[in-house]
């Protein structure tokens, strides 16, 4: 461990260090990015980061550092928290922030040791709600760690059942890292992906599987599509080829695909945060298929309570007879349903989120 220095900044541009664990998917980067992205040139951003998909922030023109988890290390648990404290010592010694954002449900023990560290640094959680109910109530009390813990709100909030429900933290609105005037036209967007601007098309989005096995959701929803003559974009390329059809199957891959959302007539998705906030705020009719083995995110809140209030379909178990005449109701009056969602939809909540980082940071 480093030992302890104040950092030091000037009065016109101070520096912000943004933590994102590693989670199933993106959101923690991502809700990070957003808030970076909202907080320029208030805040010189750097980010310190477990997830593999970090150098997605350098387009952002944002300098970043990965560090592996403890399943990608190999490393015992109490072997790699000292190697987190020693490697997050060592970037705060070098880059001075004013403030350290860490996003994740679950705040790593070397961060108590290196903020005792760094005394004059300010520390902030931002912690997503929508917890499954009853679970990691130990992890709350981390917050004593921090001087600031941040919230992003949740479309699907009145069905939130976890613990974080009634424990203190500045909640914000929905975050994502774009906003609807920054997509491309439905022509733009096609023509920048490369698909057909005539013919309608899907986007696929349930991590990988067998497009042609229909015993499986994947399967299953790449069959129900085809028998309704609408082609097929999966956002992951690791999908089995042998013995089947992809000739009508494209790939699709970049960094926010949201900002190509208007490209496609509806969605299949899982429900994790970004997923379910992107596709709701940007308008794209969406049939939900909440992943059930996370840990912690209740996907199937968000997923249930948007379609009972009317804003989209939802489906636990994915069959071609139970999808098909959902995707059929979406490409019907989707664009109706999902227009709903203005009406509940508080505003982006990153340039809120910006502001609170940035006022903590000058108060340093």
């Amino acid at each position: 461990m480093a030992p302890a220095k104040t950092p030091s900044s000037t009065t016109a541009t101070r520096r912000a260090l943004f933590v994102s664990s590693n989670g199933a998917g993106m959101g923690h980067l991502t809700r990070l990015l957003a808030y970076a992205q909202r907080s320029a040139p208030a805040l010189k951003a750097h980010f310190f980061s477990l997830s593999q998909a970090a150098p997605v922030v350098a387009n952002f023109g944002h300098p970043f550092e990965y560090l592996p988890s403890a399943s990608a290390t190999g490393l015992e648990p109490a072997r790699w928290h000292k190697y987190f404290a020693t490697r997050l010592s060592a970037t705060i010694e070098r880059i001075r922030p004013s403030v350290v954002v860490f996003d994740g449900t679950w705040p790593y023990e070397g961060i108590s040791l290196v903020r005792s560290a760094y005394p004059e640094v300010r520390w902030v959680w931002s912690r997503r709600g929508m917890w499954r109910a009853g679970m990691n109530r130990e992890q709350l009390a981390k917050a004593s760690w921090f001087d600031l813990v941040i919230e992003p709100g949740e479309l699907a909030a009145p069905a939130d059942q976890g613990v974080t429900t009634t424990a203190t933290a500045h909640r914000v609105g929905p975050v994502t890292v774009l906003d609807r005037d920054d997509l491309d036209s439905k022509a733009q967007a096609r023509t920048a992906l490369g698909l057909d601007p005539a013919v309608q098309l899907a986007l696929v989005s349930l991590g990988a599987g067998n497009i042609n096995d229909t015993s499986g959701d994947l399967g299953a929803v790449v069959a129900a599509l085809r028998d309704l003559g609408v082609e097929v974009c999966v956002t992951r390329p690791e999908i089995a080829t042998q013995h089947g059809r992809l000739d009508d199957v494209h790939v699709v891959r970049e960094f926010p695909l949201s900002r190509r959302y208007h490209a496609f007539d509806l969605a299949v998705s899982a429900t994790g945060y970004n997923s379910f906030h992107e596709l709701l705020r940007f308008g794209v009719p969406t049939l939900f298929v909440p992943n059930r083995s996370t840990a912690l995110d209740d996907q199937e809140g968000r997923a249930h309570y948007a379609a009972q209030q009317g804003w989209s379909h939802a489906l636990d178990v994915v069959t071609i007879d139970q999808a098909t005449p959902l995707l059929a109701d979406l490409l019907d009056r989707g664009e109706q349903m999902v227009k709903r969602v203005a009406d509940a939809d508080p505003g982006n909540g990153a340039a809120e989120a910006a502001r609170a980082l940035t006022t903590l940071a000058q108060e340093g």
